[in-house]
């Protein structure tokens, strides 16, 4: 009864919140700040802010999407915290794009560990890390774009287990520095709402010991979006395909989960391995004047090696959320979901749309 109540008063507060902030879209850079609420069993209420600011790199280009530049904080009651500052140039008619983040955490979170007999316990663990990343992508052909990526991380894990046991498992300090390509292929006709079209993306990096790094692995995620519009831009289906794939000697932290975007109602961890794939649809509906709404569903699996996809391991994710025009121009939806999974459950605050990016 105490998380219902909790829940309606996030609910309601985040409501509130909308009609409160407005943006004048005459100018040529706009900014928009908003609160963020979230809720789940495994990190309790999540309480932050965004404020991001959005501008053009070339006053003389109309072609390149806009760019943005933000910084994000929360806090959460299970005592974790997090901030990040980002940026997305887009510019010389969108022939190149750059991102660019720098961030620092403190979560507090769990896995599950499989036991004989008694089936399995969840495990809390304090994860201390701080990161920067950039991505320089450049149009090679039409719509095709190529870039290298990097980031430099690095983390201390402690795991909450009996002082019996040894440090080698209780403790866990390393680097996950890596380099890498991106390849894709966006015909979407806007950056962070598309209406219609479709985006390929196809991301591969490389954790090396030379790096700095305590282990040899790669990572290979490969995403399909595609947007649909119905009858006109009030109505869209959207569809997504993503496989998230470790290989090599993968550490604790390098695994995949299933989570967040794919798919939302799983907030707890207990789902997570190597490899993670997941399919889902989305229907997003503007149904008066600023206000929306969307319902999805989608499953997903976690697996050690793709020989082991089985129909009896997947995992069913489905909910329905409400959305707000915040800045028309730049079509930034503002909003929440909520979604159940299988034994699991969570809220969301958005800022934007699912699949952006």
């Amino acid at each position: 009864m105490r998380n219902i109540i909790l829940i309606a008063l996030l609910v309601i507060c985040t409501v509130s919140c909308f009609g409160q902030f407005e943006i004048d879209t005459s100018k040529k850079v706009n900014v928009a700040a908003i609160p963020i609420i979230n809720y789940d069993p495994a990190m309790g209420a999540s309480f932050g802010a965004m404020s991001q600011l959005f501008h053009t790199v070339q006053k003389n280009d109309t072609i390149s999407p806009t760019s943005s530049t933000g910084v994000f904080g929360m806090y959460s009651t299970n005592r974790s915290y997090g901030g990040i500052a980002f940026t997305r140039f887009y510019f010389n008619e969108d022939n190149w794009r750059i991102k660019l983040a720098a961030g620092f955490g403190n979560i507090n979170f769990q896995y599950w560990q499989a036991i004989p007999i008694i089936d399995g316990v969840f495990i809390g663990f304090n994860t201390k890390a701080a990161f920067v990343g950039l991505l320089v992508e450049r149009r090679v052909y039409k719509k095709l774009y190529a870039g290298i990526l990097g980031t430099i991380l690095k983390s201390k894990t402690e795991f909450d287990l009996p002082d019996i046991i040894p440090d080698s498992f209780r403790f866990d300090e390393r680097n996950y520095n890596h380099l890498g390509y991106k390849l894709s292929y966006d015909m979407r006709e806007h950056q962070i709402n598309p209406y219609n079209g479709f985006n390929i993306v196809f991301k591969n990096s490389f954790y090396r010991e030379w790096m700095n790094n305590s282990d040899n692995f790669s990572r290979y995620i490969i995403t399909y979006n595609h947007y649909y519009k119905i009858k006109n831009e009030r109505n869209i289906l959207v569809s997504r395909a993503k496989a998230s794939i470790a290989a090599g000697d993968v550490p604790f932290l390098g695994q995949n989960v299933v989570g967040q975007d794919d798919i939302r109602g799983y907030t707890s961890g207990k789902y997570r391995d190597d490899q993670v794939y997941a399919i889902q649809a989305e229907y997003r509906w503007r149904f008066y004047k600023k206000f929306g709404m969307v319902g999805f569903f989608g499953i997903a699996t976690a697996v050690e090696r793709i020989g082991d996809l089985s129909f009896k391991e997947l995992l069913p994710g489905l909910g329905a959320g409400i959305r707000y025009m915040l800045l028309a121009k730049e079509r930034i939806n503002i909003g929440f979901d909520v979604a159940v999974g299988k034994e699991d459950w969570g809220i969301y605050f958005r800022i934007g749309e699912s699949f952006s990016f």
